[in-house]
């Protein structure tokens, strides 16, 4: 065994670790967008009934949870939405509608580069495993130890 091979193996003990470290962000942020893209997305079906509602209409309201309360309809014409930074507006359903949706799109977005990045961060792992698991078996094959 060489100083050269404990180096590279070392190298690539490390390597392994940082993508496996680089995998687990990128899963929990993978979760963190589809939790705002299900969010986002039952946000704008309920803007949608709303839209559609007449005024004194009852409606079922998500609260999370998968879980519901009824409402009546007191306006149909505004909500009040949160635009980022714990700032929220009153804006009409029409614009409201179009800014959900945009953000649903930006999410989709953000959710297929993750997606990409973790399928490429797989693939590098999975690589330097190999590498790593060949480098080991030569060393057993070299050592005194492995040629009984």
């Amino acid at each position: 065994m060489t100083a050269s091979s404990d180096e590279e193996v070392n190298r690539l003990v490390a390597e392994v670790q940082l993508l496996e470290a680089t995998i687990n962000a990128l899963n929990s942020r993978l979760e963190l967008t589809e939790a705002a893209l299900n969010e986002s997305r039952m946000a704008l079906e309920t803007l949608k009934a709303i839209k559609d509602a007449k005024k004194g209409d009852s409606i079922l309201v998500p609260i999370g949870a998968d879980s519901y309360i009824f409402a009546k309809v007191d306006s149909t014409e505004k909500v009040i939405v949160g635009v980022g930074a714990n700032v929220r507006v009153e804006k009409s359903i029409e614009s409201s509608i179009e800014m959900v949706d945009q953000r649903i799109n930006r999410l989709e977005q953000i959710r297929k580069a993750l997606e990409q990045q973790l399928i490429q961060a797989s693939q590098r792992l999975g690589e330097a495993r190999e590498r790593l698991e060949r480098l080991i078996r030569a060393r057993e094959v070299g050592s005194p130890a492995g040629r009984s």
